[in-house]
């Protein structure tokens, strides 16, 4: 039997830490006992049959600790052991502190990358690559459509285009579409005022195109196809001022003011197609705008009533490019105005399912006879020649998916005027497919609309990519409340 002092030895010396009290003199059989009575009284109340002799020591034991020494006196292991606070070291060297450079230059061009990588995550790669997808078959096209010219000119002309274009691009996106919202006036003056020195100073690239170009020296920009994006900038903010009186009579004259007014120096440059796109964008924005139904009626029983005095004002050669989708007997043999889309019809139907082969077209590639503007208005009939049907639907529906993707981006806008000035653009492309298709296919006049993103010209390709940077501006600042 072990001894009092050689349990408390051992206690000791596995360092138990334990509570310091006072002697107990005595343990008697009732669970009351008195202890040291030169002190106030104190009992320890504890039930008979589990008291310990504590008589020889000088402290009270804690439960864990009497259990133990009951253990050492009658010779047994105890169940439960005191458990100690592990500490273990570990191997891994401590995190390093981040540090800010000590040169400006450096801080400087971290901040710039860090600026770029938060432009880039926020630009719609979905819009993008359709873009990028669009621009490459256009430049194949038109080096397939120019081939026979013996000149690298116009794939190089393009090819600068589109990438002065995809700059322009990203910068209109990389600014707020929001920050000019109050300044519209001054836009709208301005796009008036370029259309009316264009009516003065403009000049004509052919001799059957309108004197709407402006000649710069190095190069000739076609004014009409910027203002159109200025247009819809203006009159997306026109009609998010005027939202909540909208289908006021007054209301409606402003709006109706502010397109009379642009619409009117476009039909001053006798520039049909342009004046076509205008209209549609018009139309596609008060719709989207909530304008009512009535309004729509009126605005088309007007047109129908103003249709002969527009009719006066148009040339002899324009009448008859819109009869001529009517009445064949104008031109039967296709020796005159009705030359260019009786060869364009050839070339699509010499196309079939899977196309002739790059650069194998025999309407496009042909030295005599070849398609007339087969690089800009009827960039379509060399696709359909040299891809067939195949060809011409994967561009159609390219076309459909940027469309439908520019409509998704306007539906999830929380911003009035973003909302509308994507469903602009997004009507924009969709009157320039459809009018540019019905003229290769001859159920549309030719009134040189071109193909977005495939038709070669300097001008449409700016304006293509500069309306694109404001549908991405759109979607990159879009207003975020507190629970999104």
């Amino acid at each position: 039997m072990k001894t009092t002092s050689d349990i408390d030895k051992k206690l000791k010396s596995s360092q138990i830490k334990y509570r310091p009290s006072k002697k107990i003199s005595e343990i008697k059989s009732s669970s009351i006992t008195r202890v040291d009575k030169s002190q106030p009284p104190r009992y320890d109340i504890r039930p008979m049959g589990n008291s310990i002799d504590t008589s020889g020591s000088g402290r009270l034991y804690s439960p864990l600790d009497a259990e133990l020494k009951k253990a050492y006196q009658e010779g047994e292991k105890p169940v439960r052991r005191a458990r100690r606070p592990a500490r273990r070291l570990s191997a891994k060297s401590a995190p390093l502190v981040p540090t800010a450079p000590r040169d400006a230059a450096t801080r400087s061009l971290n901040w710039i990358f860090s600026q770029i990588k938060e432009f880039l995550s926020s630009v719609d790669k979905v819009l993008c690559a359709l873009i990028l997808s669009l621009s490459v078959i256009g430049i194949l096209a038109i080096n397939s459509a120019t081939a026979t010219n013996g000149t690298h000119r116009f794939i190089l002309v393009q090819g600068f285009a589109e990438c002065l274009g995809i700059v322009m691009m990203l910068a209109v996106c990389a600014v707020d579409y929001r920050q000019f919202t109050k300044k519209y006036r001054y836009i709208i003056a301005f796009n008036a005022a370029i259309l009316i020195f264009t009516y003065f100073f403009g000049q004509s690239v052919t001799e059957t195109s309108n004197a709407n170009w402006i000649d710069l020296g190095f190069i000739k920009i076609q004014p009409s196809e910027f203002a159109k994006l200025l247009f819809i900038y203006c009159f997306a903010v026109h009609l998010s001022v005027v939202r909540d009186r909208l289908n006021k009579i007054t209301t409606v004259l402003t709006l109706f003011i502010h397109a009379g007014l642009i619409f009117g120096l476009v039909l001053l440059q006798r520039d049909l197609g342009s004046l076509t796109i205008f209209l549609m964008i018009f139309i596609a924005m008060c719709f989207a705008s909530g304008l009512s139904v009535w309004y729509f009626i009126a605005g088309g029983a007007c047109a129908v009533c103003l249709s002969p005095f527009i009719w006066a004002k148009l040339s002899l050669y324009q009448r008859n490019r819109i009869l001529l989708c009517f009445d064949n007997s104008i031109d039967p043999n296709g020796v005159g105005i009705r030359y260019q889309q009786l060869r364009s019809q050839t070339a699509i139907g010499n196309g079939g399912i899977t196309g002739t082969g790059y650069l194998k077209g025999t309407v496009t590639q042909a030295a005599s006879g070849k398609l007339p503007a087969k690089h800009t208005d009827m960039i379509f009939s060399t696709i359909c020649e040299e891809f067939g049907l195949i060809g011409a639907v994967i561009v159609l529906l390219l076309m459909a998916a940027l469309i439908l993707r520019i409509i998704y981006i306007a539906m999830n806008c929380k911003n009035r005027v973003g909302s509308l000035i994507c469903v602009g653009i997004a009507a924009m492309l969709m009157i320039q497919v459809i009018e540019n298709v019905g003229m290769c296919l001859e159920v549309m006049p030719v009134i040189g609309i071109t193909f977005p993103f495939l038709s070669y010209g300097g001008s449409s390709a700016l304006s293509t990519f500069i309306a694109m940077g404001m549908v991405l501006s759109v979607s990159a600042h879009e207003e975020k409340t507190f629970f999104d």
